[in-house]
């Protein structure tokens, strides 16, 4: 089975955790009913441009690690991202990269 990167949100994984349907231990998450491992990075998942009729940096429905958003200059508030003059609704999460 190949299984690709995925975003999750954090409310899904705390979700899937008190389920049993997931195990989270450090920087590692095992989906237990696949028996499959991923390396977890702390990501966002851009929502919408705020104030906005439209989406200058084409950032919306893209994900972006916590240091991808460092090395362009973006800061996060809660679930907010300034970028450059624009501010962005984001869903906190992770980047989950499959380990073979």
């Amino acid at each position: 089975m190949n299984v690709s990167r995925l975003f999750i949100s954090v409310e899904r994984l705390e979700a899937w955790t008190a389920e049993g349907r997931a195990l989270f231990e450090g920087d590692r998450m095992t989906l237990t009913e696949l028996n499959r491992m991923f390396a977890m990075a702390p990501a966002v998942c851009f929502v919408t441009a705020t104030g906005q009729d439209h989406d200058p940096y084409d950032l919306v429905g893209r994900v972006k690690s916590k240091a991808a958003l460092e090395s362009m200059g973006a800061e996060q508030f809660a679930n907010s991202v300034i970028y450059n003059d624009t501010a962005y609704d984001v869903i906190d999460g992770f980047i989950g990269e499959p380990i073979p």
